[in-house]
């Protein structure tokens, strides 16, 4: 198979299970779907900061480990099949224990809930490292562009068509039913996704030393200290870490300045996404003049604002103006996800690319660790200093941008 035709079939691919993939996500949306059902299983705002954690903080934290093993490794497609479909499984046996939580008391539900969550997010990672070397494989740099934006574009023209589904399940179906009915949907579709790693064709890499987790992380500080790029994008990732950690915690304020029910939880997840629906038609004009930094600016604008803008609304304006910020946090959470991949391909290389994918997975602290004490620091100092020390903080992620050297500020001094 020719350069060109080995391409076009991966980019088939690829679009295949982000179609896919992107309903999966919307019946599980970590920031709006699973707090809303925490909170219905009888959680707290502590529970729904132990659940973020798990669900963004934890595979983070592990990827280095996946890194070690994945490392050197010749093909990476046996593993990232084995990795989406430990998430097919954790998804149905979520489905099934959620159907059976009235058997359960409220603390055996959630740590239940918490283990299969924690599957699936584990594999989850294992799967993201193999994934984001074989997307670098793939493809030349200007259609690996071209695949970002229009995999998110795609991507979420399905998150709008499942969440007005999600909408329409969580709203008519009593809980526990809607939540069961969601999860084993779920677990179907992301089955279909997997068709489209089945069609990748994989050319193996150069064979390497493969690296112990022990002798990966004693390397980190020289890969570091050597990369200056990669330095700054680590203190970006880390200040706008809080606000990524913070998001879910919308919900929760819903919650307690209006009231919050299977339907409101279904009317937030459709507006947030439309806010991202609407961010990734802009995508990829912003790219293509200011490259994925451009979407890391924006992002951080958002991340400012939005935490002062909640508390404002909340406090002096009715339920409708509060559930309009769920556009930009919509727009936030595709900056994120269209950006987060593609900026680790442009920064690495085909050789360093599964180690960087891991040093970033794991060394994105505030992630990993925020989300376990921020229901504890809202419940002891209240709503207003967490979120105006999470809008401080994405100050400093934009100051770090200005350093972090991106292709399109290459081109621009070409």
């Amino acid at each position: 198979m020719s350069s060109s035709g080995y391409q076009r079939r991966n980019y088939r691919a690829f679009l295949w299970h982000a179609v896919f993939l992107s309903i999966t996500v919307t019946f599980t949306e970590v920031n709006t779907v699973i707090p809303a059902m925490i909170l219905q299983i009888g959680g707290g705002e502590f529970h729904v900061g132990i659940v973020t954690a798990i669900m963004i903080g934890v595979p983070l934290a592990a990827q280095l480990n996946f890194a070690g093993f994945l490392h050197g490794r010749r093909r990476k497609k046996p593993f990232l099949l084995l990795g989406i479909n430990l998430r097919v499984a954790s998804l149905a046996a979520i489905g099934l224990t959620v159907v059976a939580v009235g058997a359960l008391s409220v603390t055996q539900a959630l740590l239940i809930v918490y283990a299969e969550l924690l599957l699936f997010t584990l594999s989850g990672a294992f799967a993201g490292i193999a994934y984001v070397d074989l997307v670098g494989k793939s493809f030349d740099r200007p259609l690996r562009a071209r695949f970002f934006t229009r995999k998110q574009m795609i991507s979420s023209v399905g998150i709008l068509v499942s969440a007005l589904i999600a909408r329409q399940v969580l709203s008519m179906t009593d809980y526990p039913r809607n939540y069961f009915i969601l999860f084993l949907a779920a677990a179907a579709v992301l089955l279909v996704a997997t068709g489209g790693f089945w069609m990748i064709r994989e050319q193996e890499g150069q064979r390497q030393e493969r690296s112990s987790y022990l002798r990966t992380l004693k390397s980190l500080p020289k890969v570091i200290k050597a990369d200056p790029n990669l330095r700054s994008y680590l203190v970006f990732v880390n200040s706008i870490g809080f606000h990524v950690a913070l998001t879910p915690f919308y919900v929760v304020l819903a919650k307690e300045r209006y009231y919050l029910d299977p339907a409101l939880a279904g009317n937030l997840l459709f507006i947030q996404i439309v806010g991202m629906v609407g961010a990734s038609l802009l995508w990829p004009a912003l790219v293509k003049t200011r490259g994925f930094k451009g979407v890391l600016r924006l992002w951080s604008y958002l991340s400012f604002a939005l935490p002062l803008l909640a508390l404002l609304v909340s406090r002096v304006l009715p339920l409708g103006f509060y559930l309009g910020l769920f556009v930009f946090t919509g727009a936030g959470i595709s900056a994120r996800k269209v950006s987060q991949d593609a900026v680790v391909v442009e920064l690495s290389t085909e050789e360093n690319r599964v180690l960087y994918t891991g040093i970033i997975g794991t060394l994105n602290l505030s992630i990993a660790v925020f989300p376990i004490v921020i229901g504890g620091l809202i419940a002891t100092l209240g709503y207003v200093p967490v979120f105006v020390g999470v809008s401080a903080l994405a100050l400093l992620a934009r100051l770090s941008l200005r350093r972090l050297v991106c292709p399109v500020d290459r081109s621009n001094r070409a």
